[in-house]
């Protein structure tokens, strides 16, 4: 009987259960990206009340009491722009969580490949990067390597991005086609990744009989 050393199998394990964790992150951090949306809508169609959400709040804690006054969001234009702006950042997270669970796959970005998987990597690679710079203003950090043309396959719709072109502008939703086509980058990545989990299964490395 083949067996594995108790060590290996741990790690193996561990870097197994890594990239779970990692994927449930993707899951929560587009659900907030979707949640940031919905809110956005909601308050560009008028449906939250200035007075009741713009309330004196004191948050009583162990080590001290934080008061947030009443004031600060008093205009449609106030909740109008922190609407917009968690959506942003909700977008930043999401960017971030899949390219940490690529890491947690120890897939890293290869920008000299035109392997489909490699280019769907570098795009959300780079797209990380405009956002972990400065997530307030995020901006395409795109260099070396990267200064080239993408092509993806996003659910039969062919799309072209030219890094070289995008590098140093302030990045804009529709430089990869908007939402719809980072929830395609989003599956593509996914099923990519839960791909690449069935396969990972432990190997029986330095094996011994019995």
């Amino acid at each position: 009987m083949q067996r594995m050393g108790g060590g290996l199998l741990m790690r193996c394990n561990v870097e197994l259960r890594k990239l779970e964790l990692a994927l449930v992150d993707v899951e929560q951090s587009f659900k907030q990206l979707e949640f940031a949306i919905k809110l956005m809508c909601y308050c560009e169609n008028g449906y939250m009340n200035n007075e009741n959400f713009d309330s004196d709040v004191t948050l009583l804690l162990d080590e001290e009491n934080v008061n947030y006054p009443a004031g600060t969001f008093g205009t449609f234009g106030d909740i109008m722009l922190s609407a917009q702006i968690m959506v942003s950042v909700s977008f930043g997270v999401s960017a971030i969580t899949l390219d940490s669970a690529y890491e947690a796959a120890s897939i890293s970005s290869n920008p000299e490949s035109s392997d489909s998987h490699d280019e769907l990597r570098s795009l959300i690679y780079m797209v990380r990067c405009a956002y972990a710079h400065n997530i307030a203003a995020p901006l395409w950090e795109v260099r070396g390597k990267n200064l080239k043309n993408v092509e993806l396959d996003l659910e039969g719709e062919r799309v072209s991005l030219d890094l070289k072109d995008l590098h140093g502008k302030q990045f804009e939703y529709s430089h990869i086609g908007g939402f719809s086509n980072w929830l395609k980058i989003r599956r593509l990545a996914v099923n990519h990744l839960e791909k690449y989990l069935g396969k990972e299964k432990c190997q029986p490395i330095g094996v011994s009989e019995d």
